[in-house]
């Protein structure tokens, strides 16, 4: 099986990943949705750089 075949076999929809993490945190796939929908991630233009080996 090649690199990309196996890449492809470990993708996770959108949808299945909010579910493992909702298992995982043991909470649900909708309080997760609605947590995500108060993140506000910069865009990586606006990012700070931080040296973390300095």
């Amino acid at each position: 099986m090649s690199r990309e075949s196996l890449a492809d076999a470990d993708m996770v929809s959108d949808e299945e990943l909010t579910e493992l993490l909702a298992n995982a945190e043991g909470t649900t796939p909708e309080e997760i949705k609605r947590g995500t929908a108060e993140l506000e991630i910069a865009p990586p233009e606006e990012a700070t750089v931080v040296d973390v080996d300095g």
